[in-house]
């Protein structure tokens, strides 16, 4: 069996992604590593989950988000993961910030006399358009997503192979004539949580844009006192002090009941999702992923407990959502139309009729002709 070393830029804490198909290859037998980025300093420096072994690269204090900090931080990383990578017969890049890793392990191990290794990026979103978060109308910031999305098509031509997490995005890098495998974030199928009668309304995942908050704070503000929603957020990420402060000061002016958590584990999604009636899953579409095809996981992870979601319109979220039944889309930037969507999804129950057996499938067929 091969030895596996996938490297993602976050602290794996969870990623859904990274570990789910690093399980799919443990349990075939192949052994796998996970080399991610603690970049707060606050988690343990190794764990094993499902068989999978996680070794968290501590390279200095690295806020998320597009900063300088960030910028050093990632290079420290990439330093850090090179050295600790030995003989491997996989590399599996996770998102463009990661390709640099593959690029020079293949290449050191190739100067050595050995067999090339493949090296197999995952292109979970356009990783190029994260640098415009805090500010996507900044030209500075668009030169430096310019300049990103060179630096990754560049790169990715090198690779032995590619999977990407949506048709949108598999169509985006046919403009470039690069072939890829579409390998959803689909979950398993699990057993559904009885229609919740609390109207709750939840995110649980990363806390990258205040903007989709704001939307929804006013979206809950609209729906009259004996009908609106409280609100359970959960997630770390680079926005996630800005969001807590702005559901505080509304809880403060008496209108909002709201419980916001921080990071949390994935044995805490289950009891999660039980609290809540709605998931919600907007984001601002001038970020540029969203119209291209991004999928939030949290739609099909809400989805296997049996809970709708709210999404974007007008976008492939959106289709997806319509067509397998998941839940409303919402025209973004309209509080009115997100107010009417949540209530409509509440007191609903949907299904994951499509579960992950056919994205693992495709998945080890690809990994099995690398190998």
């Amino acid at each position: 069996m091969a030895r596996v070393a996938a490297v993602v830029s976050n602290g794996c804490n969870p990623d859904p992604r990274v570990l789910r198909e690093a399980r799919w290859l443990a349990d075939i037998g192949h052994e796998v590593t996970i080399h991610a980025f603690d970049r707060l300093e606050n988690l343990p420096a190794e764990t094993f989950i499902d068989g999978v072994k996680i070794v968290r690269h501590s390279v200095g204090y690295t806020e998320y988000g597009g900063t300088w900090s960030t910028v050093r931080g990632l290079a420290k990383f990439r330093k850090s993961v090179i050295e600790a990578i030995d003989d491997i017969d996989l590399i599996h890049c996770h998102d463009a910030d990661t390709l640099d890793v593959g690029l020079k392990v293949a290449n050191r191990i190739a100067k050595k006399g050995k067999t090339t290794i493949p090296i197999l990026f995952d292109m979970h979103d356009l990783h190029h358009t994260w640098v415009l978060m805090p500010n996507p109308k900044s030209l500075f910031r668009r030169l430096f997503a310019g300049i990103y999305r060179r630096k990754m098509l560049r790169q990715a031509s090198k690779v032995s192979a590619i999977t990407t997490s949506s048709e949108g995005f598999q169509s985006w890098l046919a403009e470039y004539d690069l072939e890829s495998v579409v390998v959803q974030n689909r979950p398993k199928k699990r057993d559904h949580l009885p229609v919740a009668k609390k109207f709750t309304v939840g995110y649980l995942g990363r806390v990258r844009e205040v903007e989709s908050f704001r939307l929804l704070l006013d979206a809950v503000r609209i729906i009259p006192d004996d009908e609106r929603p409280a609100l359970l957020i959960a997630g770390d990420g680079n926005a996630a002090v800005k969001v807590a402060n702005m559901v505080r000061k509304a809880e403060s002016e008496g209108w909002l009941n709201a419980e916001v958590i921080g990071a949390f584990i994935s044995e805490q999604l289950s009891e999660m999702m039980s609290e809540i009636s709605v998931m919600f899953a907007m984001y601002p579409p001038h970020r540029g992923n969203i119209m291209e095809g991004a999928i939030p996981v949290k739609m099909f992870d809400a989805a296997s407990f049996g809970r709708p979601s709210v999404v974007n319109s007008d976008c492939h979220m959106g289709d997806v959502c319509e067509d397998e039944g998941l839940g409303v889309t919402s025209l973004w930037g309209d509080a009115q139309e997100l107010a009417d969507s949540l209530i409509k999804a509440h007191g609903t129950s949907v299904s994951l009729n499509s579960d992950e057996q056919g994205e693992k499938d495709r998945f080890l067929a690809l990994v099995s002709n690398l190998l």
